[in-house]
């Protein structure tokens, strides 16, 4: 077996290998092919330079069909913490599913990496379990998707108005100040990943960001929050709030509602509660009021050590982290 980089024909291998799966699987996989003209020169940049996905697959030596493929998606202002996606397995393939992972985390390791992330569905059992037990990740925090059908009516007025670049500093300090402290180490940002850079366009996920101001002084912020899409149906608003200012969440959700309509006809909107933060039981508690409802909870594996290897490009089996116990999983 061998791990190396896609190419644009593995687009074909790999439509076939989950063409059984709904069209919307189908093209979440597939769009890692989006940007493959770029790719080409993106994978000699230093790691600090990377702003986007970079995606390997293992194929068998002698049939040369895809066995598993895996993303590794660099933090945009800080490329040393690396989000591990897209993780495709055939039937029976945990030990491919562990390689992956370990490569992975060596290859970019090796170059700078330090913390890596995977979020993964709580009812995911099989998953967890190779991140946790094969590959050494902790299970580290959750986090929610809620949804809320009717908002209710408020007159509370909340001055909001689109992020800008020079709001960074303030929002990763917003961001961090509302960490749980034993969170922190893992979790905190720099005003690097706030901002926005010239490659936004390629990315995987589009991103609408606001500012609350503060209601006694609008050079001041109480609240930023983001809503973001992969696919244009699909929208999550993620909401930061400041402890020492009250902030409307109802405000927050009818922007946000009304916000997207005028990007799509037809969406689905959900609000993630981030139950590592301090304002986690505020939001849940104003969606709770609102009728909302958690349609999903997804566990946040972090692992924050790497240990490099020399050859990459190897045919042969990479075991770094942990000894293998064998136990067949098959994920889609």
């Amino acid at each position: 077996m061998k791990i190396r980089r896609v190419n644009y024909f593995d687009k074909f291998k790999l439509k076939k290998s989950i063409s059984f799966l709904s069209p919307d699987v189908v093209a979440h996989y597939t769009k890692v092919f989006r940007n493959y003209p770029f790719l080409h020169f993106h994978k000699f940049l230093p790691l600090s330079m990377k702003f986007l996905p970079e995606s390997y697959i293992m194929e068998d030596n002698n049939s040369k069909n895809i066995l598993g493929m895996i993303t590794a998606i660099p933090t945009s202002g800080n490329q040393s913490k690396i989000a591990i996606s897209r993780l495709f397995l055939e039937m029976n393939y945990y030990e491919v599913g562990k390689q992956l992972i370990d490569y992975v985390i060596a290859k970019y390791g090796a170059i700078g990496a330090t913390s890596f992330i995977s979020i993964i569905d709580e009812r995911n059992d099989e998953l967890l379990q190779l991140f946790s037990e094969g590959c050494g990740f902790r299970q580290f925090a959750s986090e929610q998707l809620w949804q809320v059908e009717n908002i209710k009516e408020t007159n509370v007025p909340e001055f909001v108005r689109p992020f800008k670049n020079s709001d960074a500093k303030d929002v990763a300090e917003l961001f961090n100040d509302s960490l749980i402290t034993h969170y922190k180490p893992s979790l905190l940002r720099k005003k690097e990943e706030y901002t926005e850079n010239i490659f936004k366009g390629l990315a995987d996920r589009r991103i609408f960001r606001y500012v609350v101001a503060s209601s006694f002084n609008k050079n001041k912020m109480k609240a930023y929050f983001a809503i973001s899409t992969t696919d244009g149906v699909n929208f999550v608003v993620v909401i930061t709030l400041s402890a020492w200012e009250e902030t409307s969440i109802e405000t927050i959700l009818k922007f946000a509602k009304r916000e997207i309509s005028k990007v799509s006809k037809d969406f689905v909107m959900y609000i993630k509660i981030r139950k590592y933060t301090t304002s986690a039981e505020t939001i849940e508690q104003a969606l709770l009021n609102n009728g909302g409802s958690c349609t999903q909870t997804q566990i946040v594996l972090v692992k924050d050590f790497y240990k490099p290897v020399k050859d990459f490009e190897t045919e042969h089996s990479i075991i770094l982290f942990n000894d293998f116990k064998e136990r067949s999983v098959y994920k889609s």
